[in-house]
């Protein structure tokens, strides 16, 4: 699937989720994980399986699919937050990729890592992140 094609697939799955007044900012293919899942306790974020998922950026929340649905019928997100409900950890540049690690509200830690070509919505999640944390 091209990279425009993913773009109206994820603008699909987003738009008739959004309020009114909600825009649009940031559509990628991310390497998405959820850090500490393992009882394990010494396994870091080195050894955890990372899954390509759907992201959406909005100015007011994060949305966050798997790429393929299963099943039948419309995809739930699963992470669809308010973007004050989210606080940054981490952000950083690696070699490749851009990477950003989330706690949200719950408690969960999500690791998501953007690729070369979508490090600016990578980034404009990790802006958004900072300024709610400075408010």
């Amino acid at each position: 699937m091209t990279r425009e094609a993913r773009r109206r697939q994820i603008a699909a799955l987003v738009v008739p989720r959004l309020d009114t007044g909600e825009e649009l900012l940031g559509m990628s293919v991310t390497w998405a994980a959820r850090v500490g899942r393992t009882a394990l306790p010494f396994t870091g974020l080195l050894f955890t399986g990372r899954h390509l998922h759907l992201l959406a950026l909005t100015d007011r929340r994060l949305f966050v699919f798997e790429r393929r649905s299963r099943g039948n019928g419309e995809a739930e997100p699963v992470l669809a937050e308010l973007i004050e409900h989210l606080a940054l950890e981490r952000a950083r540049s690696l070699l490749t990729m851009y990477q950003v690690l989330v706690v949200a509200s719950d408690g969960r830690r999500l690791v998501f890592e953007f690729r070369f070509r979508d490090r600016a919505t990578g980034r404009a999640l990790a802006r958004m992140l900072r300024a709610t944390r400075q408010l």
